[in-house]
């Protein structure tokens, strides 16, 4: 979603971004001169405040390891946001959204886009939080804490519909790569990602953002900098990236609209 964050941010809206883990979990392909990588972290980061900077977007952090794909090693580490307590990262992102007081809030879709556990549990610990702002704690046990009066006015879930993925799908079969195992470490199955056309309800328009997009993208060389568009040919690349997809999951309802901020005051 760097295209939204690059339009708004550009519109004058305020933007932030909030980071739950450090990208500790992966392959790293970089070197120092004398031949030793460098801790995955900390090209993380450094290449997480690269994109910020383009995109022109203020910087948040919380402290959680990167969990890994579902299933690995990684996330029985015990510093991981997989074994991590829900209400604690809700309770840390509540006091961020409280202190930032958005008009509106983004994050993952229930699927965490291709089934990352540690963007299933931010979208989790978002809902949480949500509920939370409502005065409905949700199950939670969390003692009583003063956030203050701020409600958010909508929250959104960032898309994948599956009508582009078809093609991308069929794109990529047509090269003779294997769309089951997609991405540095071939975890991705792109043929399981998606969601359907008919549940989404923002379309958001970037195309001005898209070479903003891509040069932020570019920062983040560890994870391949270029995201999935990078095998697209440039003229299927810019069509592909010109457009953006949102489910509005708080209020429920909503009708297809073409912009975040449709609506509000």
């Amino acid at each position: 979603m760097g295209g939204a964050l690059a339009r708004y941010a550009r519109e004058g809206v305020e933007v932030h971004v909030c980071i739950v883990t450090d990208g500790a979990a992966g392959e790293n392909g970089q070197t120092t001169p004398e031949g030793e990588a460098p801790p995955l972290a900390r090209v993380r980061q450094e290449e997480l405040e690269c994109a910020c900077q383009v995109l022109g977007v203020q910087l948040h952090r919380l402290d959680y390891r990167d969990s890994g794909m579902k299933g690995t090693p990684d996330n029985g580490h015990p510093d991981s946001l997989y074994q991590a307590n829900l209400d604690d990262v809700a309770r840390e992102l509540t006091r961020i959204i409280c202190r930032i007081r958005p008009q509106v809030v983004i994050t993952h879709d229930a699927t965490g886009g291709y089934f990352h556990p540690d963007h299933i549990k931010v979208h989790q610990a978002v809902r949480r939080a949500w509920a939370r702002l409502e005065g409905n704690k949700a199950g939670s046990t969390w003692e009583a804490e003063d956030y203050g009066a701020w409600r958010p006015s909508r929250l959104y879930g960032i898309a994948t519909p599956r009508s582009a993925l078809k093609w991308f799908v069929l794109f990529m079969r047509l090269l003779g790569r294997d769309p089951a195992r997609f991405g540095q470490n071939q975890d991705v199955d792109l043929t399981q990602v998606g969601i359907p056309d008919d549940q989404i309800q923002v379309r958001l328009d970037v195309g001005p953002y898209v070479p903003v997009k891509e040069q932020a993208s570019a920062c983040h060389q560890s994870q391949g900098g270029g995201g999935v568009q990078r095998w697209l040919p440039g003229f299927m690349r810019r069509r592909f990236m010109r457009y953006e997809f949102f489910v509005q999951l708080e209020p429920p309802g909503a009708g297809p609209h073409s912009d975040l901020f449709e609506g509000l005051d």
